[in-house]
């Protein structure tokens, strides 16, 4: 889903003559679905959750807005603008999987 998303807005900001920050939305969109990945690797981890999530967060931040930053501190924030977009879809999509699993 996040790769749709991405593609999407590489797409409709570069049509907008925009396409740099269409990269870095892209970007932050792609670095952030890989938070499930890491999330499922760091389950075999002998840390705390909490501990585990505040350094994937901290982890998929500092690559976010690096990778922005490498772009143009102008398009920057849109990095971390597609990581939330991807925590937002990422939510959702698990949501959606637990009511239907739930029945509800």
């Amino acid at each position: 889903m996040c790769g749709l998303a991405a593609a999407a807005a590489l797409a409709a900001l570069a049509v907008a003559g925009r396409p740099v920050a269409g990269v870095a939305l892209a970007a932050g969109l792609l670095i952030g679905s890989l938070n499930c990945w890491l999330a499922q690797r760091s389950l075999g981890l002998d840390v705390s959750f909490r501990a585990a999530s505040l350094g994937r967060l901290a982890l998929l931040t500092a690559g976010g807005l690096g990778f922005g930053l490498l772009l143009g501190a102008q398009v920057a924030p849109l990095t971390i603008v597609g990581l939330g977009v991807a925590q937002l879809l990422t939510a959702g999509l698990a949501a959606r999987a637990a009511m239907e699993t739930s029945g509800a």
